[in-house]
Formats: C-alpha cells, sequence, structure tokens
C-alpha cells in the first residue's frame, strides 16, 4: 500500500523546502510481532546524501498498535521534489520470520526451500542487490525438480536444459508455465546491468514463485 506522507526536511535550502509530501510504500507488517500493519509513520525525515545530485534517504519511524513497539523503515528516494521516486531499502529490526512451505514443496524440492529461505534472510538483512539472484536460483530449482517429478525418464536432459527451454519443453500446466516464464524473465533481469523490466522488482518476482508453489502443491 501506497500512500501520501508527511516528510520533514531538517536541512531545508533553497531548492528543496522544509515539509514533503512524497508517495511511499508503507509496511505490511509489523518485523517485530508480525501482526498486519498499514499505519502512517510518526514522523519521517528527509535527508539529502548529496548536494550535487537529488539522491535522498528518508527515515520513517512507525510504532505497532499491537505490541506498542516502534520500527523504522527507510527509503531511497531520486527525482525532484515535485516528484519523488521512492522505494523501501530496509526495515529495521531486520524481520526474523521465514516463509512456511507445504510439506509437498519441501518433499519435491527441499533444494529450493533452502535456498529461498537464504535469499528471503538476505533480503530481511538488507541485502537488496544479491537476494534477487537468490530467488531466481531457488525458482530454478523448484521448477525443475517438478520437471523431474513429472518426466522422471527425463532427469538428466531437464537438468542440463537452460530453464527457459525446460519451462517450455517440460512444463505442460498452462497455469504454471506462464507464472514460471513471467518468474525467470524478473529473475533475469536481478543478474544482468540492464533491466528489460523497469517497472518490475524483487517483490513481484517473489509473488510470481509463491503463485508457482501454490499451483504446484
Amino acid at each position: 500500500m501506497r500512500k501520501k506522507v508527511y516528510v520533514v526536511n531538517p536541512n531545508g535550502t533553497d531548492n528543496i523546502p522544509l515539509n514533503l509530501n512524497p508517495t511511499l510504500e508503507l509496511p505490511s507488517k509489523c518485523p517485530i510481532c508480525e501482526t498486519g500493519y498499514a499505519n502512517l509513520p510518526l514522523i519521517s525525515y528527509f535527508i539529502q546524501s548529496d548536494s550535487s545530485c537529488f539522491a535522498a534517504t528518508i527515515y520513517s519511524l512507525h510504532l505497532c498498535p499491537h505490541c506498542e513497539k516502534c520500527f523504522m523503515v527507510t527509503y531511497s528516494a531520486s527525482g525532484n521534489y515535485n516528484c519523488l521516486e521512492t522505494k523501501i531499502s530496509e526495515i529495521f529490526p531486520h524481520p526474523e520470520s521465514c516463509t512456511k512451505f507445504p510439506l509437498r514443496i519441501s518433499d519435491l524440492s527441499p533444494k529450493f526451500v533452502e535456498i529461498y529461505l537464504q535469499a528471503e534472510k538476505a533480503e530481511n538483512s538488507g541485502l537488496s542487490e544479491i537476494c534477487g539472484l537468490g530467488y531466481r536460483k531457488a525458482l530454478e530449482f523448484l521448477l525443475k525438480d517438478f520437471a523431474i517429478h513429472t518426466h522422471p525418464e527425463l532427469a538428466e536432459q531437464i537438468k542440463s536444459a537452460p530453464l527457459n527451454q525446460c519451462i517450455k519443453k517440460y512444463i505442460s500446466a498452462e497455469n504454471i508455465r506462464t507464472l514460471a516464464e513471467r518468474s525467470a524473465w524478473l529473475g533475469n533481469d536481478e543478474a544482468h546491468y540492464i533491466k528489460k523490466h523497469n517497472d518490475r522488482d524483487v517483490s513481484d518476482m517473489k509473488s510470481f514463485v509463491e503463485a508457482c508453489v501454490y499451483f504446484i502443491s
């Protein structure tokens, strides 16, 4: 959920006003008690990091009404003060929870579960530039293990095939194949210098992977 948030700039300058109203993505749950959350922050501060170009960090302090503890969300901001582009960089304290997968998925592809949880831990620790590669690797293990389960006699060919070829050739369920292709596209972006899908990010890829898990299980 994204909402306009009142942000204070303690070091106001002539070209950047003291008060801003950027649209920020709100955290969906408290990282401490994991209760669903959609409140506006108590206060947010805008800190410009480089006076030669518009790059800044926004710090938002939140209070969870359930556990009555505070947590902080940091955002990276770019653009200009009339049209700030923002995205969540980190949440403090880092969430300790991990995704629970159905037993069928754990039995089908234990390596997928292992890699996914490691990528999730990296993401929760703020390592946003490398977690996408981990999710992409986890996806490959899930899809190939699923294909091998469906075509055990072709296991060696499936293991050595490029992922896109594996999806098109060995996954017949249309809903899973469509989700797998889109997940792979976004996952490949995480490894390349230039992204092909600038309107998508790791959270979109995770949504596709989660949908794959749902249909496979």
